[in-house]
């Protein structure tokens, strides 16, 4: 027996997106191991002085947060033409994190983090917490089908003509054809405030992207070695969980030792047409002041 299934929205716009990544983009990966023992303790120490309940999730991304802000390069759009072998990168002062998110239907579609550059570690936290309710309790199709047909546009006005006709046939004829949300759900969309609802650019492509696999599965033992970069983005982030492994262990009077450590697996995948490999080394000395330190913690 064959159990065939479809292509739901969630995985078209999933597939269209990281089809052209792997079809364009020349990736580069690199695993950062981090010693987490010391941001974990303040994250513990932390949690029991405040209200509001910081997840690693959300220390995570204030930590890459900060790594970003020490290479800027990373954070940036590239256009490239390949037939005459010329682009541009621009770069954003803005942290858009894009992230992968499970949605209760077992789909994943990716959100995107808006503004994080200047944001605590409460109001990361707040604004997570926000996107979380929106998505629980309101439809998210309608901005999902919003964001597949400016995806279509985008790529229109790149030239991409066939690619476009093909996308919109796929999605109109066939067994996988993507089907309407009824006029009454599209007004009951619309009459809800921004604040309260989910909306096209919470799904719009960041500046770069952070995966969390240690959040899916927090039992595993290895570590992601690769993930794709989604055009126009240069720079991916892949987080693994949190394991103990034998390592090098430095007391109080400079004395190294060897013993158990809390190792949190890092995989940093760039494009090699924006970057080279000399510019992530400040966003890797940043990782290294910051779980050598735990200080960002303290500044929550």
């Amino acid at each position: 027996m064959i159990d065939t299934q479809y292509f739901t929205l969630e995985k078209k716009t999933v597939a269209y997106k990281t089809a052209e990544s792997w079809a364009t983009v020349p990736h580069v990966s690199f695993v950062y191991e981090a010693d987490a023992g010391c941001i974990l303790a303040e994250l513990q120490q932390l949690n029991k002085n405040t209200t509001v309940h910081i997840t690693l999730n959300t220390l995570f991304l204030r930590i890459i947060t900060e790594a970003v802000k020490a290479a800027p390069q990373v954070n940036a759009h590239i256009t490239y033409n390949r037939r005459r072998v010329s682009g541009k990168i621009e770069r954003r002062d803005e942290i858009n994190i894009s992230v992968p998110w499970l949605l209760d239907s077992g789909e994943m579609i990716t959100v995107n983090l808006r503004n994080f550059e200047n944001k605590t570690l409460c109001e990361m936290q707040d604004y997570i917490d926000k996107i979380r309710n929106k998505i629980k309790n309101r439809d998210i199709y309608i901005p999902l089908r919003q964001t597949c047909v400016d995806n279509l546009l985008c790529d229109l006005k790149k030239g991409r003509i066939f690619k476009v006709l093909s996308a919109l046939t796929g999605s109109v004829f066939g067994k996988s054809r993507t089907p309407k949300r009824k006029r009454k759900d599209i007004k009951v969309y619309k009459k809800i405030s921004a604040a309260d609802k989910i909306t096209k650019d919470d799904l719009a492509v960041g500046t770069i992207t952070v995966s969390n696999i240690g959040s899916l599965h927090k039992k595993q033992s290895g570590f992601m070695a690769l993930l794709e970069i989604i055009p126009p983005q240069v720079f991916a982030v892949g987080i693994g969980v949190v394991q103990e492994k034998a390592g090098m262990i430095c007391g109080a009077s400079g004395e190294k030792t060897i013993g158990i450590v809390k190792v949190a697996p890092i995989c940093l995948a760039f494009d090699h047409r924006a970057l080279n490999f000399n510019d992530i080394i400040p966003f890797l000395r940043k990782l290294d002041d910051i779980f050598s330190s735990g200080e960002i913690v303290r500044e929550w």
